[in-house]
């Protein structure tokens, strides 16, 4: 696709390379995961009737003869009788016979009997109040969180197979980039390479490597085909125009690489590339970015984002509609990618917003897709937020 729209290009990314392989993880190293299996309740939550509260565990009407404690843990053999009461904690599983549990702040004990008024079944979580033994929990795709592997705990799982993190090589290219220190005589301080791998692994993947490259073909042309050994993503910043040093298209020619969307009608983000290279029977994805800091993030986001998601097989979510305060215009045919802030559905532009400018990016909280055309104060636009905030 040769200058589509943001939404064609963005679609491409989403669907045009496959599933990565699953592999199996305990839970404890499953946080921020994505599941590659449905997953089911493994039992009944609650497995037994537990009580909610600490207490007593009573039998039809009071007052109550106390009769023993419920051990925390343990399910207990004996059987509490009509006016008895066995004392209880939250938790505890429901000995037999029990019609309702009364808190303790509810209850008067007195010479090994307990006083008090209480609804029949008060406090008490029966078996499977939560979710049923076989009972579909989440679905595969779902980016797991810590509160997701509680229940799975709960539920019986001890190891979840997950998708395998995409795994990505970088190349940051070009002559003038200083990597320390305050630029002087003409260079530039490079600004992607503390930023891109840490956005990258906010994603979902893995940074394999991260390497600066020489505005010099012959060396890019190597360290591009070694990391086709092994990386699944190839992501390049910078030479996607086409000036006399901008060889990220030779280089994807010279892999046989085939691009799959070759600029798109967005600012900032028009020179951005998208390739398929097949190697050892495997289909690499090939994410060339502009060099300017800002439109290598909406490069990165528009289209990096879905085809990352693509390849842990996570659903796309659909973009939220928001409004604009103030009027914002963009070129004849092109949308454009705004940084600013969403507050009660209405977007507000940050500041510093050329496409070689961080400032504007640093503080805002995502970008605002904004529609080709002369956009007035409350017009829709649609809304991507940064995966860090």
């Amino acid at each position: 696709m040769r200058e589509g729209s943001w939404d064609e290009a963005f679609a491409l990314a989403s669907v045009t390379f496959s599933i990565l392989e699953c592999e199996k993880v305990s839970l404890s190293d499953a946080n921020a995961r994505t599941l590659a299996r449905d997953l089911k309740a493994l039992c009944d939550l609650p497995a037994f009737a537990t009580s909610s509260m600490d207490g007593w565990a009573v039998s039809a009407g009071g007052p109550w003869k106390v009769i023993g404690e419920v051990a925390t843990g343990k399910t207990s053999n004996q059987i509490i009788g009509a006016s008895e009461c066995m004392k209880i904690s939250t938790g505890g599983v429901i000995p037999a016979g029990t019609t309702a549990v009364i808190p303790w702040e509810n209850a008067t004990e007195q010479s090994g009997h307990i006083s008090g008024s209480v609804e029949e079944g008060a406090n008490i979580r029966p078996a499977g109040a939560e979710c049923k033994k076989d009972e579909l929990l989440f679905k595969q795709g779902t980016l797991l969180a810590p509160p997701m592997l509680g229940l799975l705990a709960a539920t019986g799982h001890d190891f979840l197979e997950v998708t395998r993190r995409p795994r990505i090589a970088i190349f940051f290219l070009g002559d003038e980039l200083l990597h320390t220190g305050v630029p002087t005589d003409g260079s530039i301080r490079d600004a992607l390479g503390p930023q891109i791998p840490a956005v990258l692994q906010s994603f979902g993947a893995d940074v394999v490597s991260a390497t600066f490259v020489k505005d010099d073909l012959d060396t890019l042309n190597k360290e591009i085909k070694s990391a086709l050994e092994t990386a699944d993503i190839i992501i390049t910043t910078g030479g996607t125009a086409d000036g006399p040093k901008d060889y990220v298209k030779a280089a994807i020619s010279h892999i046989n690489g085939e691009l799959v969307i070759d600029c798109v009608k967005v600012r900032p983000g028009y020179h951005t590339i998208v390739a398929q290279v097949n190697s050892d029977a495997r289909k690499i994805a090939f994410l060339a970015l502009p060099g300017n800091p800002q439109s290598a993030l909406a490069g990165l986001f528009s289209f990096g984002l879905p085809l990352i998601n693509n390849l842990l097989g996570r659903q796309q979510e659909e973009l939220k509609k928001i409004t604009i305060a103030s009027p914002i215009s963009t070129p004849e045919g092109f949308s454009r990618l705004t940084p600013g802030r969403v507050n009660n559905g209405e977007f507000t532009s940050a500041e510093f917003l050329g496409s070689a400018m961080l400032r504007g990016v640093a503080v805002a909280e995502g970008f605002a897709l904004i529609n080709p055309g002369n956009n007035s104060p409350g017009s829709f636009a649609r809304w991507i937020p940064f995966t860090w905030n």
